[in-house]
C-alpha cells in the first residue's frame, strides 16, 4: 500500500519535469528565432541604406566623369563599365573571398545565438 502512495507523486513530478523542459525548449526556440529575426531586420536596413549610398555615389561619380569628359552619357557609361568589371570580379572570386567568409559568419552567428 505504501508504494502506491509514493508512486503517484513521483509520476506527477516526472510529468511536471517534462512539461517544464518542453516550456524551456519553446522559450529557447522563441529567443533564438527573435534574435535571428532582429538581426535580419537590422542587416536589411543596413543593406538598404548601403544601396542608397551606392546609388547616390554612382550618380555623383557619373556626373563628375560626364563633366570631365564633356558628355553625360560617357560619364554614365564609364560607371557602367566599372560595375561590369566589378561583377565579373565577383563572379570569378566569389568562392574563395565571398562564400567562405559568409559561411563562417553565419555559422558563428548561429552558434553564438545557440549557446545562450
Amino acid at each position: 500500500m505504501e508504494q502506491n502512495k509514493i508512486n503517484p507523486p513521483i509520476i506527477e513530478q516526472i510529468k511536471e519535469y517534462i512539461e517544464t523542459r518542453i516550456k524551456l525548449l519553446k522559450y529557447k526556440v522563441i529567443d533564438q528565432a527573435t534574435g535571428i529575426a532582429a538581426n535580419v531586420v537590422a542587416y536589411a536596413i543596413i543593406a538598404v541604406l548601403g544601396l542608397f549610398i551606392l546609388l547616390f555615389f554612382s550618380v555623383t561619380l557619373a556626373l563628375l566623369f560626364g563633366s570631365l569628359l564633356g558628355s553625360y552619357w560617357a560619364g554614365f557609361g564609364c560607371i557602367t563599365l566599372l560595375y561590369i568589371i566589378l561583377a565579373i570580379l565577383v563572379l570569378v572570386l566569389k568562392a574563395k573571398y565571398i562564400e567562405a567568409p559568409l559561411i563562417g559568419f553565419f555559422i558563428t552567428k548561429f552558434f553564438k545565438n545557440n549557446s545562450k
